[in-house]
């Protein structure tokens, strides 16, 4: 199987559990395309996919957004880009992944630390964080799914909001890169068919939205946050003893 069909396939698959769940799918796009593409590439071009994945949930759900969460998280991510793009250095991968990967179980699953609803800046300091840390290692979007789940938003609202938060992340996110030197005509041809694909995966996704209950989403959406806690604290060991 050549490597366009392969993205394209994982493209539409990953938008299709994005669509469905809020997220999931960028994480595990971003895990495929690094197999083909050097960092330096594979962060804007997957920032460039992500932005119409994001911007395609919104179109289609867009009476679901939370305006005032995301005009938060948005100024919050102003900041966050700017302060990134000051920076040379690259976050290390690997003890980014075992701590986020353990930051993201403590929160989803026990009472002390779980993130409250009301705490002072809250979606403008999650907006800055997620943000900034975008730069560097390209999907953030399981570090922010526990607050949004914190919310009790209903599941569209919750798909809907996370969706237009990022379009933020990955919008300044490229602006950043472009504004670095990253070049995408060379990569136009197979980014539009991507793009295709995450518009078509993600109107399915959001007919699957529709199917299930709300118990049965909250269900799945913790499930999907603790199988990729788990993959990135793999990874982040894995690679460390690989060495």
């Amino acid at each position: 199987m050549s490597q366009t069909l392969i993205l394209l396939l994982t493209a539409l698959i990953t938008s299709i559990l994005s669509g469905a769940l809020g997220m999931g799918g960028g994480i595990l796009l971003f895990a495929v395309m690094a197999q083909y593409f050097p960092l330096q590439i594979l962060v804007p071009l997957h920032g460039l996919i992500q932005l119409g994945s994001n911007t395609s949930r919104v179109i289609y759900s867009y009476k679901s957004v939370n305006r005032g969460l995301t005009l938060q998280f948005a100024l919050g991510a102003l900041f966050g880009a700017a302060l990134g793009s000051q920076f040379v250095i690259q976050v290390p991968e690997n003890f980014y992944k075992i701590g986020l990967g353990f930051f993201i179980l403590i929160i989803t699953f026990l009472n002390l630390p779980k993130p409250k609803k009301k705490f002072f800046l809250k979606w403008p300091i999650l907006g800055s964080i997620a943000t900034f840390l975008s730069l560097f290692v390209g999907a953030t979007g399981p570090l922010l799914a526990p607050y949004y789940l914190s919310e009790k938003l209903k599941r569209e609202t919750l798909v809907a909001t996370k969706a237009a938060c990022q379009i933020f992340i990955h919008l300044l996110k490229v602006i950043t890169f472009f504004l670095l030197g990253f070049v995408v005509s060379p990569h136009l041809l197979l980014l539009s068919g991507m793009l295709i694909m995450v518009f078509i995966g993600n109107y399915l996704g959001k007919i699957i939205l529709h199917r299930i209950s709300e118990k049965s989403f909250v269900w799945l959406f913790k499930v999907l946050i603790i199988l990729l806690s788990l993959r990135m604290i793999f990874q982040g060991f894995s690679n460390i003893f690989a060495k």
